[in-house]
This record gives C-alpha cells, structure tokens and sequence, in this order.
C-alpha cells in the first residue's frame, strides 16, 4: 500500500511528540511525502528504527470509575507515540502481510489479524 494512502486514512490523532498536528500533516501532505518517504525507507533499509521513534508519552488510565483513584493498581498506561513511529508500524505491517499473502504462507485456520476473519468465521470453518 503506498504511504500517501497510509497517511490520507490515518486518524487525525496526535500526540505532543508530534511536531505539527496530524490534520496539518494531511493537508500538506504532497509537499511532506518524499521527505517522510525518505524517512520510511531509511529506517527499513538499515533495520535501524530511530530512538526519537521508541518514545511515548504515557498517561495511566482508570481502569473502571468504580475502582479507587487512590490505588496505583487500578490504573492502566496508555502509550501515545509519535505519528511517524505509528506509520512506520503501518508500512512494516502492510509489507510483511502483502508478503505472507503473495507467498500462500498464511495459516489457511488464520483468523486473527486476517482482515475479513473473525472468531465467527473461525467458528463456522470448524462447524
């Protein structure tokens, strides 16, 4: 899948790591696409993903709001990564996929992760 449709359907989430907001991000997004292209590649070519990429900003989360807030184990962290560091995942996802799928070497029981799959078709495939 090329980048450019990648980022068209990402979500306009974004996290502080980020340096311009992911919506301003979209709307420029034919003048930043070689650049981030570039920034792609590089990090797959030399199997090297950048330590910038590895941060999170990390906020804990109330599990229930029944629980007490005064208990640090009834919190749960939500990891928020940079938008470059989610596409990266996106693209590495796509080709190890697109390869998997061209290659017939998918589990022929697969369901989970498998788009169109779920536990019902699991489920009916074994009835």
């Amino acid at each position: 899948m090329k980048l450019l449709k990648i980022i068209l359907r990402s979500t306009d989430k974004q996290c502080d790591l980020d340096p311009i907001p992911t919506s301003l991000l979209k709307q420029c997004v034919h003048a930043l696409a070689p650049v981030i292209t570039t920034i792609v590649n590089l990090s797959l070519e030399t199997g090297n993903f950048s330590s910038i990429f590895k941060c999170a900003v990390v906020t804990p989360l109330l599990k229930k709001p029944s629980l007490d807030k005064e208990s640090l184990s009834n919190y749960r962290p939500i990891s928020n990564l940079s938008f470059l560091s989610k596409l990266t995942e996106r693209v590495v996802k796509h080709r190890i996929t697109d390869h998997l799928a061209a290659n017939s070497m998918f589990n022929s029981f697969q369901s989970a992760y498998t788009k169109y799959h779920s536990t019902e078709t699991t489920l009916l495939a074994l009835q």
